[in-house]
């Protein structure tokens, strides 16, 4: 797992190996690990579970002080007067003593070790999935913006296509070819793009503000995914393999199992408040009483072993071992709970991505059928055979393939990254692989490059 520094994952070899040594990275702007690294510094829910961590790891030493010494001093400086069936008599009542105590028979403080021993694996436990959360954001609010703006980029090039019909139409309609339904029906798909488009720029303002408040600066540029990114199922190819491990690897699922070890010591605590006790106990006693018969000074010394024994504690043992009971109880069902909800996302996030695999297939099918489509309808409506607004339908229809294929591609990683997260396996090692899929270009578009960055779109006409 990747909670020792260095170590491979174990699981999705077969897809993420097949880049390992592929991986480019670009100098200029930001990539998926550059932005990760960002917010493992500032993401100030990460830096939280950190801080909650480290604070959780001091239960271990604070139990251990159960058996160490304590030692105690107390003074009194004073002055005493008396006058008891006799002449009035004053004098000094000074004192100053120190008491050593040392456990060395305590049931409950060893069984309040064991339990901090367990809730500091389960804080590192719950450290680890906070940094799988802290991964899983930071893939999707970068993934959401490359999707953002590969969405404004389609709703351009529609808007610059539907222009280009709205012209056609007008010229006809000049020359007595065309009518005046298909120049207002591009007119009105023109507006209509110019709306999406306009809408496009608020996503992408949406999509960097939710990445600027992980990394808590504005990214320059951001790289895109390369064109010739896997597709690959995952190894082994059998959900009841991944689901079974989501059930034994899944962090919460560990942590849960860890809370009921927790509960099942916290019975055995309360119990133990019968168990005798023993200590060894020590005492040096200055005294200075200059007053009275056989007033002066004192100096004594006092050495032993305490024994302490509970016979009745008004019948607060039996009802807090009752409490903790129902709270074992309880843990068994949040177990089983997130048991099952390790299993839900595990299956969700397999058929997510064999799903994903075959959609991703299908889209980049229904571009190619498209831009056919759009072609012939465009050449029937040159022919006269079809409408303007059977060519407007066609574009639109283009546009959405386009769209829902680029989106597809990353909802693809972001599933395999699901999968590793409900597995238990996800790490710095599959940002680093997923970050070898990305191209050295960024999302800082020059026109030039728009028709490079989208493989299936072609100059329309």
């Amino acid at each position: 797992m990747k909670r020792i520094p260095g170590a491979v994952p174990a699981t999705l070899r077969g897809i993420l190996l097949s880049m390992m040594l592929t991986g480019s990275y670009t100098a200029n702007g930001e990539d998926l690990w550059d932005v990760y690294q960002l917010a493992l510094e500032s993401d100030a829910i990460y830096l939280a579970a950190k801080e909650s961590y480290e604070a959780a790891r001091l239960n271990l030493p604070l139990a251990r002080t159960g058996f160490k010494p304590t030692v105690n001093g107390k003074g009194t400086l004073g002055k005493q007067r008396s006058d008891f069936r006799g002449p009035t008599t004053t004098g000094d009542n000074n004192e100053i003593s120190v008491n050593l105590n040392l456990p060395l028979l305590n049931r409950t403080t060893r069984i309040q070790i064991s339990q901090a021993e367990l809730e500091v694996q389960r804080a590192l436990l719950q450290f680890d999935n906070a940094r799988d959360d802290l991964t899983l954001r930071v893939a999707e609010r970068y993934f959401n913006l490359l999707a953002a703006r590969d969405a404004k980029e389609v709703a351009r090039l529609q808007k610059i296509a539907i222009k280009r019909q709205m012209d056609l139409a007008e010229e006809r309609l000049e020359v007595g070819l065309g009518t005046r339904t298909d120049l207002f029906d591009a007119r009105a798909r023109f507006q209509q793009a110019d709306a999406d488009l306009i809408a496009s720029d608020i996503e992408i303002s949406n999509a960097r503000q939710a990445l600027i408040e992980i990394i808590n600066i504005t990214p320059r540029t951001i790289s895109e995914l390369s064109e010739d990114s896997p597709l690959d199922p995952p190894e082994p190819d059998d959900i009841d393999h991944w689901v079974n491990l989501a059930r034994t690897n899944n962090l919460q699922v560990k942590s849960e199992e860890l809370n009921l070890l927790l509960a099942g010591h916290e019975v055995d605590r309360q119990r133990a408040r019968r168990s005798p006790t023993v200590a060894f106990e020590a005492s040096q006693r200055w005294a200075d009483n200059g007053s009275g018969v056989g007033g002066g000074a004192t100096n004594s010394t006092s050495l032993g072993v305490t024994l302490n024994l509970p016979l009745y504690l008004g019948g607060s043992v039996d009802l807090r071992t009752r409490q903790a009971g129902l709270r074992q109880n309880e843990a068994e069902q949040v177990l089983e709970a997130s048991r099952r909800s390790a299993t839900s996302s595990t299956t969700t996030a397999f058929l997510a991505i064999t799903n994903g695999i075959s959609q991703v297939i299908a889209l980049a099918e229904a571009i190619v059928a498209g831009e056919s489509a759009l072609k012939a309808k465009e050449e029937g409506f040159s022919a006269g055979l079809t409408t303007n607004l059977d060519v407007l339908d066609a574009q639109r229809d283009l546009s959405l393939s386009r769209t829902n294929y680029l989106r597809a591609r990353y909802n693809y990683i972001l599933s395999l990254l699901r999968l590793e997260k409900a597995t238990g396996d996800l790490g710095d090692e599959d940002i680093r692989f997923i970050n070898g899929w990305l191209s050295d270009r960024n999302t800082a578009y020059r026109d030039e490059e728009i028709l490079r960055h989208f493989p299936f779109i072609k100059p329309l006409g």
